[in-house]
Parts: structure tokens; C-alpha cells; sequence
């Protein structure tokens, strides 16, 4: 063991991660296929130091004011290591291994410029630094700049920890451990089990080059799947990462495409984003809106403004079931329309999204069609929000009462989701609120379209009690993850709920509604074999003492007593459906009624959903870990509302 002089203060190491222990899955199959470098113009590994190991680096792009300190040693350990004394280098050769700050770098050779402070590391080169592992045929590294390239790159690298892992001269907090992330077994709703982020992706790249902030690849291969050949791989010629805060790093991408199953190609719109953040990713969607597009709709995504805090997207429409019915007259003005979508972020807890809808192209119809809203958000923690909104004619559906409009609001919100009480099955939520609205009315005492002010107050304690839970199978391709991309556990659930609502209005009227509900949810089998391996279902019942109403139709509580189902089934591979509705049991009367079929594959899905009532449909693509969308989703649109015992929900 040999200490060499440091270029940057190095605390205790941390010990090395296994490729293995980072996914749970083989090393051949963390891997995938080996990329051969070509060795024609690569000098042999000799005993004897070679003085040509100095690699041109982007030194340009490199923080030349990072610190140096020079005080600590630098540990190598190899079979055999020599010193020139004249020209000031070190050579190590045979199962080198290299300690500085939190990294570990294993090869079958490392040269060391003592005075120039650059590093070759050379023959199954392997980085480790936290829940990052990096492999590669050729490592160059500037010492003094923070500065390298890797050739061949490949390996694991968990995006929470991507910018402290992969800085060499920093020296983060430890990780906090925790397991892969999936779908959560006890999954509420009836919709397909999807991570919202899959912190471990498999990479590769031809060169991989890094600056001490930023890192550079060529020939981007990047995957949310552990096993090769992958089912997805998002690829690109050119990508540059930089992060933007502990949580965020931006990737920049030329000519981006996603490859399903090795053959079908897709590309990437975006040329660039930030990782984690949902996108939409497909150019042109499709979608149906009976209500507001006529039927069937064709959408076209232009993103103008894209940077980490603002973006603004205008998408022109073709409304073409309208066109079919007016005798494919193309002219007419009713056949199109647009939307465009803003969102800024200020802070990392204060955020702004807008939109505006127009439904024809016609001006004289633009009063009593388009739709229009604003939304300021304050997250106060990870479970307190607090909304300011101002809205110009958003649709409401309000169970049996069906689509409702208010014809405009403004006013806010302070609400608290699923906060912990002392017990684990047990929470809390509550909303307290207050508008001035104008909406429509059957009151003889108000005009047709009042407009009043709104208080609210409201909070429900939520318990839920495991009853059962089966054992999932192994992370194997072939087993527990052959079309989800976590093991699916079965599970027995009971849940209640108790809640209570008041609502004010300023005309003197008022809305008290008291809300206890129970129900059982749960899954069964794996989701592994080809026919009727997964059963997930959901039957509950509500009970609603409320009186008196609401002078408002888009609020009132007509339904005091309703039965809660829903069931989704494996068909055949990765084919599910089910069907999810609401039925009034006084009255019989049957709403809110989902059919959805999906495609489930590990790393993506395809999902069709369409509400009865609602006369809304979609095809969505869901590609899991990059938390990204295909397609239009009306449902999803800020324009919606849901009004549940007086409670308005907005997407």
C-alpha cells in the first residue's frame, strides 16, 4: 500500500457497492451486452509508465477555481507499483485499487502525473461513489479540476443522488438506504400499478466526459429495465446533464428517441428536461371530448418556452369527428381550435401553471365556449398546500347530477393530504377555503346565474387495516417482474373513512354534511403467468347525512347513500380490463362509470380509459422512471373539476 500526496481532503471511504446489490438482479443481466471497444490505436499495458497518457479534455468547460487541498494522502493499492523520481510519475499495475473522498476506483493499471495531477486509469475501470457504478475501458482524470472522461461508460446510477455521487471532490451526506421503487402494492385505485420515479437506470455511453458539475455523453444509451436485451431504452447522440438543485438535474438531448422492444422507434420532442418531472413526449395525441371537441380530436404539442422553471406549450386542434360530420368541410371554423399551457416555478415551493381553451376558431363564440384558468401554488411541506385560483367557466362533475359549469370563481385554499397521526394506518386531511363564484342555479330565490361568496371547511380521519398479505415473487424476469416493474403482493385491505363538510354562502344559505364510509380492497395472484394471474377489485358503500343543499348546482349533495366498485383483471399477458362505476342506492341510478383496457409491460404501459357519463376517452403512454406521457388526457385537463359531498377537486 502506497500514499501518495492528495489534491483534495479526503475523509474515511466509504465501501464498495456490488453492481448486484444496487439492482437485486445478476451482473450479466445489470450489464446487458458488453460494448467491445476497439483497441487498434490503444497502446499495450506495459510495466513500464508511458509519459503519452495526457488526454485532451474539455478544459475549457471545467471549474478551474475548485479547491485544492493538499494535506491528506491519496491510498493505492496494487500488485505492483513504481516511482519516477525524474519525470514525477506513478505507476500502479495489477487489481489497482484507488480511495479518494467517497469514490473507489478499481483497474488493471492507474498512471498518476504527480505534478500535473492527472490520472489514467486503464482495463476494467469501475467508479464507485454511493449508489453510483460506473464502468468503462479508459479513464482520464484532472485532479486539480475536477475533470475526466470515461470511454465504453456503463453501469448503475441512481438519479436522486446523481449530482453528489458523481462529484469527486464533494463529500455528501450518506444516501439514506431504501429499496427500489415500484408500484405500491396497496394501490387505491383500479388504474395500472406505475412508479412515478425509478431511481436506478442502467446507462451506457460511448465516451462519458464530466467537469465536476456537468457530465457529457456520446452515443447515449440510458434504460429503466434491469435485464438485457431491454424492453425500453431512451436514446440519444449527444446528452448533457447538470444539476439543478439536490433533488433536479436537467438533461439536454440532440436527437432523442425512445426504442420499444429493440424495433420500434419513437422521438423525443423535447431537447431537454428535467428528470423526474412529468412531460408529455409524443408530438401529435389524440383524444375524445363529446362535450367541448365534438368527439374525436387530434392535437398538436408545441412547446415555444422550455427551460427548468418556465415553459409555455400552444396545442392547435383538429376536432375530427367534426369534420366528418359537416361533410369533411375543412373551411369551417367549428373544425378547430387551440389550448395553451404555462407553468413557472419560482421556488422549489411556489409554482404557477395557466391555461386557456378556446373551442373554435369562430371570435363570436369565444365568450360562451372558451375556458380559462390560473393556479398559484405554496407547498409549505411535502403535505400542505396552499392554492390561490381564478377560473373563467370550468366544468364540474358532480356524481348524479352529472357535468355541471361554473361560469367563474376566484378565491383559495389551504389543505393538508394523508398527514400521520400516531397510529400508521391512521390520517388526517383537511381543506379549509373560501370563493366568490358564480354558477348556475334552480333557487327561485336567486337569479339563474348568482354570484356569491363560498367558505368551506372540511377534514375526514382515514383508517385502513391490512387483513391479509401474500408473498410476492422473485425480482426475476421470467417471474415477479415479467410485466410490472415491481413484484406484485397480494393483499387483503379494509378501510373506513369519517368526514365532515360545512359550506357558507354569502346569501345566508349553508350545506353541513357529515360522511361515513368502509369498504374492502385488495389483489390477488402475481401478474406472472399468461392467463387470470392478477384480480384487483374495490367495494365500498358511503353514507351522507346532509340538509339543507347548496343554492349552487356544481356543489350540492344529492347522493346520500352510494355503492363503490371496481375491478380490474388480467386477460391475457400483459392485457388487463376492468370497469370501475358509482351506483345512488336510493335511486339506482348508476354514474361515473370508467372502462379501462391496459398493456402493462415492466418498464411502460398502455392504457385506455373511457367514462360513460363524462363522455371523455384516452389512450395514454406511460413510460415508468422518466415519469413521462404520451398522448392527451382530457380527464387530466385543469379545466375539470370533481365535486365530491360538496368538495371540489380540480386535476
Amino acid at each position: 500500500m502506497l500514499f501518495l500526496p492528495l489534491f483534495a481532503s479526503l475523509p474515511p471511504p466509504t465501501p464498495p457497492a456490488e453492481l448486484t446489490a444496487v439492482s437485486g438482479a445478476s451482473q450479466a443481466d445489470l450489464l446487458g451486452t458488453t460494448v467491445v471497444p476497439d483497441l487498434s490505436n490503444t497502446t499495450p499495458i506495459s510495466p513500464e509508465p508511458t509519459p503519452d497518457f495526457t488526454a485532451p479534455l474539455r478544459l475549457g468547460q471545467a471549474n478551474a477555481a475548485t479547491s485544492v487541498v493538499r494535506d491528506q494522502p491519496l491510498e493505492v493499492t496494487a500488485d505492483r507499483q513504481e516511482f519516477d523520481l525524474m519525470r514525477r510519475l506513478f505507476n500502479a499495475i495489477g487489481n489497482v485499487l484507488l480511495r479518494f473522498k467517497e469514490a473507489e476506483l478499481t483497474a488493471d493499471r492507474i498512471q498518476t502525473d504527480i505534478d500535473a495531477q492527472i490520472l489514467v486509469a486503464e482495463g476494467n475501470v469501475t467508479i464507485t461513489r454511493g449508489d453510483q457504478v460506473l464502468q468503462g475501458d479508459r479513464l482520464e482524470y484532472n485532479l486539480r479540476l475536477d475533470q475526466g472522461s470515461l470511454t465504453n461508460a456503463r453501469g448503475v446510477v441512481n438519479t436522486a443522488t446523481v449530482d453528489q455521487d458523481l462529484n469527486l471532490t464533494r463529500s455528501p451526506d450518506p444516501p439514506a438506504p431504501g429499496p427500489l421503487p415500484g408500484f405500491s402494492a396497496q394501490n387505491p385505485t383500479l388504474q395500472a400499478e406505475a412508479t412515478e420515479t425509478f431511481d436506478r437506470l442502467r446507462f451506457e455511453a460511448d465516451r462519458l466526459e464530466f467537469d465536476g458539475r456537468r457530465w457529457f455523453a456520446t452515443n447515449l444509451r440510458i434504460t429503466n429495465d434491469p435485464f438485457s436485451p431491454p424492453e425500453l431504452e431512451a436514446r440519444a447522440q449527444q446528452a448533457i446533464a447538470e444539476p439543478l438543485t439536490a433533488d433536479e438535474t436537467l438533461l439536454q438531448v440532440q436527437r432523442g428517441r425512445v426504442v420499444f422492444d429493440q424495433r420500434l422507434a419513437l422521438p423525443i420532442v423535447l431537447r431537454q428536461f428535467v428528470v423526474g418531472r412529468p412531460y408529455e413526449i409524443l408530438p401529435f395525441e389524440f383524444g375524445y371530448d363529446e362535450r367541448d371537441r365534438g368527439g374525436l380530436f387530434l392535437v398538436y404539442r408545441y412547446r415555444a418556452i422550455n427551460t427548468p422553471n418556465t415553459q409555455v406549450t400552444f396545442l392547435p386542434s383538429i376536432y375530427l369527428e367534426r369534420i366528418i360530420s359537416n361533410d369533411f368541410n375543412f373551411f369551417d371554423a367549428n373544425s378547430y381550435g387551440g389550448a395553451i399551457e404555462l407553468g413557472h416555478r419560482f421556488t422549489p415551493q411556489t409554482r404557477l401553471r395557466g391555461y386557456g381553451f378556446l373551442n373554435t376558431l369562430d371570435p363570436s363564440d369565444w365568450p360562451r365556449t372558451s375556458r380559462a384558468g390560473i393556479d398559484l401554488f405554496h407547498n409549505f411541506d411535502a403535505r400542505n398546500l396552499l392554492t390561490v385560483s381564478a377560473i373563467y367557466r370550468q366544468r364540474v362533475f358532480n356524481r348524479s347530477l352529472g357535468e355541471q359549469e361554473i361560469s367563474s370563481s376566484f378565491g383559495g385554499t389551504f389543505s393538508g393530504t394523508r398527514l400521520p397521526f400516531s397510529s400508521q394506518n391512521l390520517t388526517f386531511s383537511y381543506l379549509l377555503g373560501g370563493q366568490y363564484v358564480t354558477a348556475a342555479s334552480d333557487d327561485p330565490s336567486l337569479p339563474p346565474q348568482p354570484s356569491l361568496g363560498r367558505l368551506q371547511a372540511a377534514a375526514s380521519l382515514n383508517w385502513a387495516m391490512p387483513i391479509w398479505r401474500g408473498t410476492p415473487l422473485p425480482p426475476t424476469q421470467t417471474q415477479g417482474l415479467r410485466y410490472s416493474p415491481r413484484p406484485v403482493q397480494p393483499f387483503l385491505q379494509f378501510y373506513s373513512q369519517l368526514g365532515g363538510v360545512a359550506n357558507y354562502y354569502t346569501n345566508g344559505s349553508t350545506q353541513p354534511a357529515l360522511v361515513a364510509g368502509a369498504g374492502f380492497r385488495g389483489q390477488v395472484g402475481h401478474f406472472s403467468r399468461n392467463w387470470f394471474d392478477y384480480t384487483s377489485f374495490d367495494v365500498g358503500f358511503t353514507q351522507t347525512l346532509s340538509q339543507p343543499s347548496s343554492p349552487f348546482l356544481f356543489d350540492r349533495v344529492t347522493d346520500f347513500s352510494v355503492l363503490n366498485l371496481g375491478l380490474l383483471q388480467q386477460i391475457y399477458g400483459p392485457l388487463r380490463a376492468g370497469a370501475q362505476m358509482q351506483i345512488n342506492v336510493d335511486t339506482g341510478t348508476v354514474f361515473d362509470t370508467d372502462i379501462i383496457v391496459e398493456y402493462s409491460r415492466r418498464t411502460y404501459g398502455v392504457v385506455f380509459r373511457y367514462n360513460l357519463d363524462r363522455q371523455l376517452a384516452t389512450i395514454l403512454l406511460r413510460i415508468n422512471g422518466f415519469n413521462w406521457r404520451g398522448n392527451a388526457d382530457p380527464f387530466s385537463s385543469p379545466g375539470l373539476g370533481t365535486a365530491t359531498d360538496g368538495v371540489i377537486r380540480s386535476n
